[in-house]
Protein backbone atom coordinates (compact mmCIF):
# COMPACT_ATOMS: atom_id res chain seq x y z
CA UNK A 1 0.00 0.00 0.00
CA UNK A 2 1.56 3.54 -0.89
CA UNK A 3 1.10 6.69 0.61
CA UNK A 4 -1.55 8.78 -0.77
CA UNK A 5 -0.14 11.62 -2.76
CA UNK A 6 -1.81 14.43 -0.90
CA UNK A 7 -2.93 13.22 2.68
CA UNK A 8 -4.41 16.76 3.93
CA UNK A 9 -6.27 17.27 1.11
CA UNK A 10 -7.40 13.27 1.41
CA UNK A 11 -7.96 14.06 4.97
CA UNK A 12 -9.75 17.24 3.98
CA UNK A 13 -11.77 16.61 0.55
CA UNK A 14 -12.02 12.73 0.68
CA UNK A 15 -11.75 11.20 -2.75
CA UNK A 16 -12.26 14.37 -4.15
CA UNK A 17 -8.88 15.42 -3.57
CA UNK A 18 -7.59 13.27 -6.44
CA UNK A 19 -9.04 14.83 -9.20
CA UNK A 20 -8.01 18.39 -8.17
CA UNK A 21 -5.34 19.38 -11.02
CA UNK A 22 -2.13 18.99 -9.65
CA UNK A 23 -1.48 22.65 -10.25
CA UNK A 24 -3.95 23.30 -7.56
CA UNK A 25 -3.17 20.57 -5.21
CA UNK A 26 0.31 21.30 -4.78
CA UNK A 27 -0.23 24.43 -3.17
CA UNK A 28 -3.28 23.42 -1.46
CA UNK A 29 -1.54 20.12 0.00
CA UNK A 30 1.74 22.49 1.00
CA UNK A 31 -0.82 25.32 2.73
CA UNK A 32 -2.67 22.29 4.85
CA UNK A 33 0.86 20.98 5.74
CA UNK A 34 2.23 23.99 6.77
CA UNK A 35 -0.90 24.95 8.86
CA UNK A 36 -0.66 21.53 11.27
CA UNK A 37 0.92 22.30 14.38
CA UNK A 38 2.65 19.09 15.05
CA UNK A 39 4.32 19.06 18.56
CA UNK A 40 7.20 17.98 18.93
CA UNK A 41 8.13 14.33 20.59
CA UNK A 42 9.17 14.81 24.32
CA UNK A 43 13.10 13.53 24.37
CA UNK A 44 15.78 13.86 26.68
CA UNK A 45 17.71 16.22 23.86
CA UNK A 46 14.78 18.09 23.03
CA UNK A 47 14.12 18.90 26.94
CA UNK A 48 17.71 20.05 27.23
CA UNK A 49 17.13 22.32 24.02
CA UNK A 50 14.36 23.86 25.37
CA UNK A 51 15.74 24.43 29.08
CA UNK A 52 18.96 25.40 27.32
CA UNK A 53 17.05 28.24 25.23
CA UNK A 54 16.07 30.04 28.23
CA UNK A 55 12.27 28.11 29.47
CA UNK A 56 10.43 29.81 32.02
CA UNK A 57 9.19 27.85 34.70
CA UNK A 58 6.08 26.40 32.90
CA UNK A 59 8.60 24.81 30.67
CA UNK A 60 7.68 27.70 27.42
CA UNK A 61 9.51 30.55 26.17
CA UNK A 62 9.00 33.72 27.64
CA UNK A 63 5.91 35.13 26.29
CA UNK A 64 5.45 38.51 27.84
CA UNK A 65 6.83 41.83 25.96
CA UNK A 66 10.63 41.88 25.74
CA UNK A 67 12.69 44.81 23.88
CA UNK A 68 15.58 42.00 22.97
CA UNK A 69 15.56 37.55 23.01
CA UNK A 70 18.27 38.21 25.51
CA UNK A 71 15.82 39.50 27.70
CA UNK A 72 12.79 36.98 27.09
CA UNK A 73 15.58 34.52 28.38
CA UNK A 74 16.65 36.59 31.45
CA UNK A 75 13.37 36.78 32.39
CA UNK A 76 12.35 33.17 31.60
CA UNK A 77 15.27 31.90 34.03
CA UNK A 78 14.05 34.19 36.41
CA UNK A 79 10.62 32.86 36.30
CA UNK A 80 11.86 29.39 36.59
CA UNK A 81 14.72 30.41 39.43
CA UNK A 82 11.40 32.03 41.27
CA UNK A 83 9.62 28.75 41.27
CA UNK A 84 12.04 27.01 42.48
CA UNK A 85 12.67 29.22 45.30
CA UNK A 86 9.42 28.35 46.01
CA UNK A 87 9.13 25.11 46.23
CA UNK A 88 12.32 25.03 48.29
CA UNK A 89 10.64 27.46 50.98
CA UNK A 90 7.90 25.15 51.07
CA UNK A 91 10.00 22.27 51.53
CA UNK A 92 11.90 23.90 54.30
CA UNK A 93 8.52 24.87 55.79
CA UNK A 94 7.19 21.61 56.10
CA UNK A 95 10.45 20.34 57.40
CA UNK A 96 10.15 22.66 59.77
CA UNK A 97 6.66 21.66 60.82
CA UNK A 98 7.82 18.09 61.23
CA UNK A 99 10.57 19.12 63.38
CA UNK A 100 9.08 20.76 66.12
CA UNK A 101 5.30 19.33 65.65
CA UNK A 102 6.14 15.97 63.70
CA UNK A 103 7.79 12.27 65.10
CA UNK A 104 11.63 12.78 65.40
CA UNK A 105 11.94 9.41 62.80
CA UNK A 106 10.63 11.84 60.53
CA UNK A 107 12.84 14.63 61.16
CA UNK A 108 15.46 15.47 57.65
CA UNK A 109 18.30 16.25 59.91
CA UNK A 110 20.15 19.54 60.58
CA UNK A 111 22.42 19.08 57.78
CA UNK A 112 19.47 18.63 55.14
CA UNK A 113 17.93 21.46 56.37
CA UNK A 114 21.05 23.97 55.93
CA UNK A 115 21.03 22.31 52.09
CA UNK A 116 17.69 23.51 51.81
CA UNK A 117 18.69 26.87 53.55
CA UNK A 118 21.22 27.45 51.28
CA UNK A 119 19.40 26.45 48.35
CA UNK A 120 17.41 29.16 49.28
CA UNK A 121 19.65 31.98 49.04
CA UNK A 122 21.29 30.92 46.15
CA UNK A 123 18.50 31.18 44.09
CA UNK A 124 17.01 34.27 45.85
CA UNK A 125 20.45 35.97 45.18
CA UNK A 126 20.50 34.66 41.65
CA UNK A 127 16.78 36.51 41.19
CA UNK A 128 18.07 39.41 42.61
CA UNK A 129 20.78 39.86 40.40
CA UNK A 130 18.62 38.78 37.26
CA UNK A 131 16.01 41.69 38.06
CA UNK A 132 18.85 44.25 38.79
CA UNK A 133 20.44 43.34 35.35
CA UNK A 134 16.83 43.56 33.50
Amino acid sequence: MTAPRYPYLLATLGDAAEHLPRELAEPLEAALSAAVDLPEPITLVGCLQRIRSGDAADGQPWKGPVPSPGQGVTRARTDRAAAGLITLLEVFHAAKRVRVDGAEKDDIGDGAREGLLLACRGLAEYVELQLHAA
